[in-house]
């Protein structure tokens, strides 16, 4: 979601202090199976069901010193679709996103911006790292793997991106950074979290490295029932809606 520099498109929850990564260690031979099991938990414990929540958000741009503040709800159907709307201190939309896995939409109505595509991810948007995010996290070819002081470092390959992972224990939770590279962009998210599954208090902190962008975003609240399925259908048509 951004909305500042052309469609500054979105992200996620704010969160904690970037420390210097640990650097990386080839793994012992008999320590790789429980490095690979230690992933495939992280997966396993995704959540599969669509869920729906309130969040709090502040988008700056750094190159123009700017920053804009607002709240809204993101509904996700894991594997096939999210959908974040955010609404002003007016209490106008500032910005509507929706993607799946073949299609996208990002609209700014105050800026009176409306953009689609396919499969493809521009270069502008953080549309692919979001497909990842949300519709297939923690997917690709594992090809490193490093036990750290004190948590577990992972390097995934999905596609054309090479995606690091790393994992530590936190006061409330867990502390996960994660670094997408591809095609000469670096995406970087950290969120502190209770768990695998959504909580109120979870937060993330994102950071387009070539626009400048940063979202901050916090959960206020978590719902007790799944979204209708309306909100993932496409805006555009017939039903659908936020």
């Amino acid at each position: 979601m951004r909305y500042l520099p052309v469609v500054l498109l979105l992200s996620l929850p704010g969160c904690a202090s970037r420390a210097a990564p640990a650097p990386w260690r080839s793994p012992a031979p008999s320590s790789w199976p429980a490095l690979k099991e230690r992933l495939e938990q992280e997966r396993r414990a995704l959540p599969t069901a669509p869920w729906a929540a309130g969040l709090r958000a502040t988008m700056r741009d750094t190159r123009r010193d700017h920053a804009v503040d607002g709240r809204g709800a993101i509904a996700v159907a894991p594997g096939r679709a999210v959908r974040m709307v955010l609404v002003g201190p007016a209490g106008t939309t500032m910005l509507d996103a929706w993607i799946t896995r073949d299609r996208w939409r990002v609209a700014v109505p105050s800026l009176e911006v409306v953009r689609r595509g396919g499969e493809d991810a521009p270069p502008d948007l953080p549309v692919g790292f979001l497909r990842w995010w949300f519709l297939t996290p923690l997917d690709g070819a594992l090809f490193g793997a490093a036990f750290t002081d004190p948590g577990v470092a992972w390097l995934l390959r999905d596609g054309d991106a090479v995606i690091e992972l790393r994992l530590a224990p936190a006061p409330d939770g867990e502390a996960l950074t994660v670094a997408r590279r591809v095609g000469g962009r670096s995406e970087r998210i950290e969120e502190l979290r209770a768990g695998t599954a959504p909580h109120v208090g979870d937060r993330v902190h994102y950071v387009d490295e070539t626009s400048g962008l940063r979202v901050d975003l916090m959960l206020e609240s978590v719902a007790s029932r799944p979204p209708d399925e309306g909100a993932f259908l496409d805006p555009d048509i017939e039903g659908g809606g936020s």
